[in-house]
């Protein structure tokens, strides 16, 4: 772990270093967020190097009834409830509110005597904080667009409960059927008063609440102290990309939870039913979205790797499973998603011959420091999962290492966890080979350079950071003292704040604003593009959030205004679409981002203002 330690501390140095000697300052700035962790994590694992689990450590000597941090949990959390009916949109007092509820949650996993009640209880309470961020931002607001995508997937729907049939109205997501019938059948259930996009909400976040629960069964099959599947779960709920891909209601949100239920499979005893719902779960990935295979058997392969790496003799990953996801991934592909197979000879085709088109993104250009700020709780995020991987190296090289699966659920370790299950470190491994892949920075630029969606590993792999982290802050609570406590308590509310206030997951009010769209539309503004709809018929041009809304839900003739023509950039169309009260805040996403100073005002005071609503102005 030494050797270790000081590779991480010297590859933070490089990482800041270097690209500042090169005259990249931009990346050096990046780079922060990833450095500091590599160098804390060390320096902290050192420090808390001693196990006083049971002769002293704070979580074994503070013991609170689960009754009082529950009381103050649900005082809490309606005060919030009430803040989001009375406020126009989420106040930082809001995700104060929020990270108290995780160091709640926190509380009571850790200062409350384990058992059936805690453990059912604090998930409980973990849904519930979870569906707290998540609906404050999709159920309070008109239209949560995220990527944009979501038009898309909306309009399908509502085609669907319109025509009782699956719909070809846009060719590129017919594949990804089964999720806009799993939304048009909800909102049958639910009746005419709900909307398609709001029932698509609803399941969303009710899958990543039901992910809460596997991730803890997924943690227990492979550690079985209760605490350690506990904390992992509330590192899942912490985590950005889990908070954003709740809210973000498309095909690949229930494929990240198939996942989830996957890998527990994998880590129970392998009898011949396991084998069978193996078998269902690769099948179902691979017909819900097609897409996602090639992440998750590039996620399988590693962990294949790593076990074998690991020396591990019964391993999570086998032939079987490896062999059961390539065939069912060829005969779907062959059959049902040929353009799969078409997307993905383009994407190669473009990399080799036309790399002209990637760009590296603005955000790293235009405002580094802004990027930094909000990549913060992927900072902490990163922390706890190389506190966790040193914590591992560590009892593997001192305590004898259990060959076995961990016991069911529900049974626990007589030792305080002493002995390590074998798989567990397996995780770390690829925990640790996933972070440049999963975690935001400047190997992420490859997304850019390489026409390839690297940052999709996110989406899958961030059970695997879970874990990992989990361990790390629980390891840290289990060796230290009073002290050690406290402080993981302020770092965890730190980080929880943090995840819930950037703009990733907070665009309708984060504490520091990126100078990109927000990720909702309002109901304002959806009114005003109805209208606009109804009045005029020709062609327009407009802004791309506003083109995707318009032309996929009502089929409108929109374009997205090529903002390289400068001065001249609205002259190419009849009519000119702007929102007002988007523009007054960020800037508009045309073909590139144009701000408030820069958008040629002269050129629409020439036009005729046929409509204006004070949020949404139409121009012909």
């Amino acid at each position: 772990m030494s050797l270790l330690s000081v590779a991480l501390v010297g590859a933070a140095v490089l990482g800041v270093g270097v690209p500042l000697v090169l005259g990249l300052p931009n990346l050096s700035i990046l780079g922060l967020y990833v450095a500091v962790p590599m160098i804390a994590a060390p320096l902290v694992a050192r420090l808390v190097r001693t196990d006083r689990a049971g002769v002293g450590s704070a979580a074994t000597a503070i013991r609170v009834d689960w009754r009082l941090w529950s009381t103050c949990f649900h005082l809490l959390g309606a005060a919030l409830v009430v803040a989001l009916v009375v406020t126009e949109v989420r106040p930082y007092g809001f995700y104060a509110g929020v990270a108290v509820l995780y160091g709640l949650c926190f509380l009571l996993i850790v200062a409350t005597p384990p058992g059936r009640s805690r453990r059912a209880v604090a998930l409980y309470h973990l849904v519930v904080a979870l569906l707290l961020v998540v609906y404050s931002v999709t159920l309070n607001y008109g239209f949560f667009v995220g990527h944009t995508d979501l038009s898309a997937h909306t309009a399908i729907t509502n085609s669907i409960l319109e025509t009782g049939r699956t719909s070809t109205l846009l060719p590129g997501y017919e594949s990804f059927q089964l999720w806009h019938v799993h939304a048009a059948f909800g909102s049958l259930l639910l009746g005419d008063g709900v909307a398609a996009h709001t029932t698509a909400f609803l399941l969303s976040g009710g899958l990543f609440a039901a992910g809460v629960g596997l991730i803890y069964g997924f943690a227990r099959r492979l550690h079985p102290d209760e605490t350690f599947g506990l904390l992992s779960a509330l590192v899942a709920i912490a985590f950005p990309l889990y908070l954003f891909y709740g809210m973000y209601s498309i095909p690949r949100s229930a494929t990240s939870i198939l996942l989830l239920a996957l890998l527990v499979a994998l880590a129970s005893r392998p009898t011949g039913n396991v084998r069978l719902l193996t078998l269902g779960l690769v099948v179902a990935i691979v017909v819900a979205h097609p897409v996602t295979i090639p992440f998750v058997l590039a996620i399988l392969v590693l962990v294949a790797v790593a076990e074998r790496a690991t020396g591990r003799s019964e391993p999570l990953v086998d032939v079987y499973v490896l062999g059961v996801s390539v065939l069912a991934t060829g005969l779907y592909w062959l059959y049902a998603a040929e353009f799969v197979v078409a997307r993905i000879a383009g994407t190669i085709q473009s990399v080799l011959f036309d790399p002209s088109e990637s760009a590296v993104p603005e955000g790293v250009i235009a405002s580094p420091w802004v990027e930094v700020a909000n990549y913060v709780p992927y900072g902490f995020a990163l922390f706890f999962l190389l506190l966790g991987f040193l914590f591992l190296l560590e009892r593997r090289s001192r305590e004898p290492v259990a060959d076995d699966r961990a016991p069911p659920d529900g049974a626990v370790a007589g030792d305080g966890g002493r002995v390590q299950r074998p798989h567990l470190l397996t995780i770390g491994v690829v925990a640790v080979a996933l972070a440049p892949l999963v975690f935001p920075g400047p190997l992420l630029l490859l997304d850019a350079l390489a026409g390839v969606n690297v940052d999709r590993f996110g989406h899958y792999a961030f059970a695997f950071v879970a874990l990992t982290g989990g361990y790390g802050l629980y390891e840290l609570v289990r060796r230290g003292g009073l002290a050690t406590l406290l402080a993981a308590l302020v770092i965890l509310s730190l980080f929880t704040f943090t995840a819930v206030s950037n703009d990733f997951t907070a665009s309708d009010n984060p504490v520091v604003e990126r100078p990109f769209y927000t990720f909702y539309l309002a109901d304002e503004e959806r009114q005003s593009f109805e209208t606009i709809d109804d009045r005029y018929r020709g062609a327009f041009g407009t802004d791309r959030v506003s083109c995707r809304y318009l032309g996929e839900l009502h089929g409108a003739q929109c374009s997205v205004i090529d903002a390289g023509a400068g001065e001249a950039m609205f002259d190419e169309h009849d009519a000119v679409l702007v929102r007002e009260d988007e523009l007054a805040d960020r800037p508009l996403q045309f073909s590139a981002y144009v701000d408030e100073a820069e958008l040629p005002r002269e050129s629409l005071a020439e036009r005729d203002r046929v409509y204006d609503s004070g949020s949404v102005s139409f121009h012909a």
